[in-house]
């Protein structure tokens, strides 16, 4: 009987155990989850692309041509990014819990789409003075 009782409580204490283990791991996951949320919120949208210098002149057209080059790769990286965060934003909106993180992604891709339009305003400009070269040589 004695030892009938004590496989009960073992029994009982075992259970207990393994719960308040399996709460304390999906605490530390959401916390965890959490935070590499918001580590992943900064990383999204870069903040690092500053515009040229409006002093920097260019002497040749072959200089302008592979600055505009070098433009538009950056701007096709800065959409690709954006696409990508607004299809992430997507797939979180609908997960319980998630909209905060969907929310995230919407402004770091509103983000980058702002760096692609100020990306393209400096392309067009140089394609102007690329233009204005070309009419002094020619």
């Amino acid at each position: 009987m004695r030892k009938i009782k004590f496989l009960k409580d073992f029994r009982s204490f075992y259970l207990l155990m393994l719960l308040g283990a399996l709460l304390f791991s999906l605490i530390s996951v959401r916390g965890f989850s959490k935070e590499t949320d918001q580590g992943l919120a900064q990383d999204m949208s870069d903040k690092s692309y500053k515009e040229a210098s409006k002093s920097s002149q260019y002497h040749s057209i072959e200089d302008i041509d592979k600055k505009i080059n070098e433009l538009e790769e950056m701007k096709r990286g800065y959409e690709s990014k954006a696409i990508k965060q607004v299809n992430q934003a997507q797939r979180l909106q609908f997960i319980e819990g998630e909209l905060q993180a969907a929310k995230r992604y919407w402004r770091a891709a509103e983000d980058n789409r702002k760096i692609v339009t100020r990306i393209q305003k400096e392309i067009d400009e140089l394609k102007i003075e690329r233009m204005k070269l070309q009419k002094k040589k020619g």
